[in-house]
């Protein structure tokens, strides 16, 4: 859960991976036989990221997610290259929110945290992408005591989903243009809690746009991503109804400085725009139009 979904981002990533080819040295091939043989570089079977970021505030499908406080987050993402076509990925996410849980009606005073576990797989065929996955979100310290209900130490949850994403990835110049579409349905808490934030059966839509534009050869670039979010009955509006259309629309630019082969640097600026929505856990509207930031150092091995 976080401003880009994981599914998204991944899948992105993962379609934008490239491996280089050798051309046939040969008579045949009608190449000259004395020019050198380059060589293909294999994609290595395992590769991954971490990650340490933060972020000013929690937007996760159009809702402030946790008022009033920015978060610390941290992913871990190995990837399992099966085939040059076929990639299996883990990105494990964390965070912990930077102040305390001071809203109104808060089920405790400790900080929110979140752990969340997905595992996605992409299919590449030429220049589109196509996935599916599943991720277990597991909440701590959230939630707030309601009259007739009972909550688990800390206001502890877990939430299960899964989605299905396609994309295609074109470019003009050196630009690389991915329009995507996500779809995650929502199959509700585990059995053994008795906290969930999203209705079980409820789903949400996420048409995208994003682009890689690089700005100093390969050192820096800028890759701007928007979303134009559909709820299904996913969340809620400021009179308690579930929302049926248009949810939130955001757009995140993030610039990254690519230090070293494997480490870089990267700093965004975001907007969201939603019309109606609630929080409903804590019972907050969200802003209806907010602009936020945040930062992050990642090292790909």
């Amino acid at each position: 859960m976080k401003i880009i979904s994981c599914v998204s981002a991944i899948a992105l990533m993962a379609a934008a991976g490239t491996t280089l080819k050798a051309d046939t040295n040969s008579v045949a091939s009608g190449k000259n036989a004395k020019q050198p043989i380059p060589v293909e570089a294999p994609t290595p079977a395992f590769t991954g990221t971490v990650t340490a970021a933060y972020d000013s505030m929690y937007n996760f499908r159009g809702i402030d997610w946790i008022p009033n406080t920015g978060m610390f987050d941290f992913t871990l993402a190995p990837a399992w290259h099966i085939t040059a076509n076929d990639t299996l990925t883990m990105p494990l996410w964390f965070c912990v929110a930077v102040a305390q849980n001071n809203y109104p009606r808060s089920y405790n005073s400790k900080p929110y945290t979140e752990l969340d576990i997905p595992i996605n797989y992409l299919h590449t065929f030429g220049n589109f992408g196509l996935g599916c996955g599943y991720t277990m979100y597991n909440y701590f310290n959230y939630g707030f005591p309601a009259p007739g209900t009972t909550y688990k130490p800390g206001g502890t949850g877990i939430q299960h989903e899964i989605n299905v994403t396609a994309n295609y990835t074109v470019k003009t110049g050196a630009v690389a243009w991915t329009p995507s579409v996500t779809y995650y349905y929502e199959l509700g808490q585990a059995a053994p809690y008795n906290y969930a934030s999203i209705n079980a059966g409820s789903s949400f839509l996420t048409p995208a746009l994003s682009a890689a534009v690089p700005l100093y050869k390969d050192i820096v670039s800028f890759n701007p991503v928007t979303q134009y979010n559909v709820s299904f009955g996913y969340n809620i509006n400021t009179a308690g109804k579930k929302v049926y259309g248009f949810n939130n629309w955001q757009l995140v630019a993030p610039v990254t400085w690519k230090i070293t082969s494997a480490l870089s640097f990267t700093a965004y600026a975001a907007y969201t725009y939603q019309p109606d929505l609630m929080n409903s856990v804590t019972l907050t509207q969200t802003p209806i139009s907010k602009f936020y930031c945040g930062a992050s150092m990642g090292y790909a091995f």
